[in-house]
């Protein structure tokens, strides 16, 4: 997997997109497909929550207690916080952060809230280790366009929408997608990637018994000015390979004990391109990412 890609989304802003916020998108769609086949009523998936505001940072609950997200949007959870999960507004105690995150691999977190929450089931967590080639869904709801018009096209008007895709590979670490274009054999249905603002949202599998969390939404490579555009690759990390880190911390045998993300100081990520929030103002994204001029793939 690359780890060495340009911010192309913040070249082009520069070059003459400025106007676009530094909010980006969410889920990418299939040009020739309508986008009401992608439009889901907003209780649809009433275990699928925003984590730190509407459009920025998606979470699962997976217990009565904890959501599941993206070790780089669990760094910018404040305190005090709350979040709603189905119609309850409930309070935020802490974060667990995976112990091996530093800013980039093992981005995973738990965010542990004040309460359980009674009126929504938690989504089980995918355990097997035969992901690649299943088909996922991806729920976004953040700025939406198509493959043809990528990112700086990009719209809101704050609907929840779904996807579909294939797992293409996996590792240890992730499991990686492919945006396919209508003509391309392997494309879904109702092809899509998710994006920007939807950091540690959730791939559903589904199953006989129902949908489990097979990964969670972490980065997308921009190698080349393709960031929403179809042919770019998109990586989950792959939840399988985190279960024993993840059954600890909400199960008995927690030991009760916080761990904060590392905010960007410390070598930790944004949920947004890389390597600061969406809600950063664009103009100071683009003096940080020109002074440095480091190259690595878009956190979103």
């Amino acid at each position: 997997m690359a780890r060495a890609a340009t911010r192309v989304a913040a070249i082009v802003a520069f070059l003459g997109v400025v106007a676009i916020s530094a909010d980006g998108w969410a889920i990418m769609r299939r040009h020739d497909v309508p986008d009401s086949e992608y439009v889901v009523p907003a209780d649809a998936y009433p275990a699928v929550v925003d984590l730190l505001e509407p459009g920025d940072c998606l979470a699962t609950l997976v217990a009565p207690r904890w959501l599941l997200t993206a070790a780089h949007c669990a760094a910018d959870v404040p305190s005090p916080h709350a979040v709603d999960v189905g119609s309850e507004r409930v309070g935020v105690e802490g974060v667990v952060c995976h112990p091996a995150y530093r800013g980039w691999d093992d981005d995973l977190a738990l965010v542990r809230l004040e309460e359980p929450v009674a009126g929504v089931t938690p989504v089980p967590l995918y355990r097997d280790r035969d992901e690649v080639g299943q088909t996922v869904l991806f729920v976004g709801r953040g700025d939406h366009g198509t493959g043809e018009e990528g990112q700086v096209r990009a719209q809101y008007d704050g609907l929840t929408r779904e996807a579909t895709n294939t797992v293409h590979a996996a590792d240890d670490l992730w499991l990686e997608f492919v945006f396919h274009s209508p003509d391309d054999p392997e494309v879904t249905a109702r092809e899509g990637i998710s994006g920007d603002g939807d950091s540690g949202g959730p791939a559903l599998v589904a199953t006989p018994t129902g949908p489990y969390v097979v990964g969670v939404s972490s980065w997308q490579d921009a190698d080349d000015p393709n960031v929403g555009f179809y042919g770019v690759h998109e990586y989950y990390t792959r939840v399988s390979s985190y279960t024993e880190f993840l059954d600890e911390t909400t199960g008995p045998e927690w030991d009760g004990k916080l761990r904060p993300c590392p905010a960007e100081d410390d070598g930790g990520c944004s949920a947004a391109p890389s390597p600061h929030p969406r809600h950063v103002s664009t103009f100071v994204l683009l003096a940080l990412l020109f002074v440095v001029r480091r190259r690595r793939p878009q956190r979103r």
